[in-house]
């Protein structure tokens, strides 16, 4: 019990991390990635579409490597800005599937939806976020997990989905102070892996 408590521990801080990483605001543009040797292969992102609502405000993309996970490179899209409603973000983060939630989920059954919970909560509560609703979704036949949260005193709501695919990882999130869900759920609905 002790050593499962211990795994599920692990997989808490491994997803924290994770979106520690890819929910920061000044991450930098990655540099030129070199390979360690001929024998390293790079991860190749699947191709996505998504629909980020049309305003004044521009997407901007980061991209950063966390050494703490294996040096895997997370790539962030985000769009933030503030209208006569109050402040906004669309946000869709990628990275792989980290090399320790694969042994933890291949020892764990649960571990991915524990996996999938402690990313959509800790990067909920950086922002405030209360009073979370969690359900399990797929998408295609994979797996993945829809939060909704209360932000700016239950004022606003963050709704998020993540997603693991094949190897990859995609946290979509949308909220803001008195945001229309219709516009939050237009976003994440338009999120699509190209053919």
């Amino acid at each position: 019990m002790k050593k499962a408590m211990n795994k599920i521990g692990q997989l808490g801080l491994i997803a924290f991390m994770i979106l520690i990483v890819s929910c920061s605001n000044g991450l930098k543009k990655s540099e030129t990635e070199t390979k360690k040797s001929t024998e390293t292969i790079e991860h190749v992102m699947p191709e996505f579409d998504i629909k980020f609502p049309e305003t004044e405000f521009k997407v901007e993309k980061t991209e950063n490597r966390d050494p703490s996970l294996g040096n895997i490179l997370i790539t962030n899209w985000i769009l933030q800005g503030k209208d006569k409603n109050g402040p906004f973000m669309y946000f869709v983060a990628h990275n792989e599937f980290p090399k320790k939630l694969k042994e933890l989920e291949e020892t764990g059954p649960n571990s991915l939806n524990v996996a999938f919970q402690a990313m959509l909560t800790s990067s909920a509560v950086k922002l405030g976020g209360t009073d979370f609703e969690f359900t399990n979704i797929e998408y295609e036949g994979y797996k993945g997990m829809e939060s909704i949260c209360k932000v700016f005193n239950g004022d606003g709501i963050i709704k998020s989905r993540v997603y693991k695919i094949n190897n990859d990882l995609f946290m979509i999130s949308a909220g803001g102070q008195k945001i229309n869900i219709e516009s939050v759920d237009n976003f994440l609905n338009s999120f699509g892996l190209k053919k």
